[in-house]
């Protein structure tokens, strides 16, 4: 009788979808606290902010919900293709190359697949909820269209697994590392690397990515380290005072929480780029 008691199953499922706001909510309010100190626009948009933080936390169940048809997909993808081809060490020293592995693989597809969403009409539809933000801040780093996580994790994310056999305890090292640099990243803060600006992805170098002046279009791609930037040509290396407005050419922006839900599907303006930046500039 106990057995076929759901509630502990929907109490674990509870407790891990919480987990995951707790998570969200202090890296907000850490990056929030920071940007009060030290920021680039001292005046943003209350409103924008109030409904990043909404869709944020309706895209979170969401991402949440789909994760065992994402599951399926990996557990698919990677037998498919006999998986596992390298085995990667999960104990000793060995630990940190495990990682390293990890974090240079997921972040080089991560850097593809983001060229990919600039690239390709569809995907632009969808990524450019993320660039429409006029108001550059933490809360905007969650602001990605949310069928997009379904991509990620039913074609992306499995390619990891076809080339590494590795232990779930060095993936959860690697997401260590990517969410707190994801958060950062989108800073609404002032502050400038120096010369370590170009080693790993940060407030002034990621704003360059989401900037409306045509010389940063289709530059800064990368989500953790700019070496990928480096080696394939669309690097822009920020200049001390370089802190440009951010947004989308015609100001398109969504008025709610439900016409984010439905970004992709909107009518577009007359004019506007059916891809990525770099087509407005042509």
């Amino acid at each position: 009788m106990l057995e076929s008691n759901p509630l502990p199953v929907l109490w674990h499922f509870a407790r891990e979808w919480w987990l995951i706001y707790e998570i969200v909510l202090a890296m907000f309010i850490v990056g929030t606290l920071l940007e009060r100190r030290w920021p680039v626009e001292r005046q943003q948009s209350r409103a924008a902010t109030r409904l990043n933080l909404a869709y944020s936390a309706i895209s979170t169940a969401f991402g949440r919900a789909t994760r065992p048809l994402m599951a399926a997909a990996s557990v698919w993808i990677v037998n498919l293709f006999g998986g596992g081809l390298i085995v990667l060490p999960a104990h000793g020293g060995g630990v940190l190359v495990s990682v390293l592995a990890v974090v240079l693989m997921v972040d080089l597809l991560e850097y593809w697949f983001h060229r990919l969403q600039h690239a390709w009409p569809l995907l632009w539809r969808m990524h450019s909820l993320h660039h429409s933000a006029d108001s550059f801040n933490v809360t905007v780093t969650t602001r990605h269209y949310w069928f997009e996580a379904v991509l990620k994790g039913c074609l992306m994310y499995p390619l990891v697994g076809v080339l590494f056999k590795v232990e779930p305890s060095i993936i959860g090292v690697a997401t260590l590392i990517f969410l707190p640099g994801n958060f950062f990243a989108h800073l609404n803060l002032r502050i400038s690397l120096g010369r370590f600006a170009t080693w790993v992805n940060n407030p002034q170098y990621h704003r360059l990515h989401h900037s409306r002046r045509t010389e940063h279009f289709d530059r800064n791609f990368t989500q953790l380290l700019p070496l990928w930037d480096r080696l394939f040509g669309t690097m822009w290396v920020p200049a001390p005072n370089e802190w440009p407005q951010t947004g989308l050419d015609d100001d398109a922006e969504p008025a709610s929480v439900l016409a984010a839900l439905y970004w992709p599907l909107r009518k577009r303006t007359a004019g506007e780029p059916v891809a990525g930046p770099q087509h407005a500039a042509e």
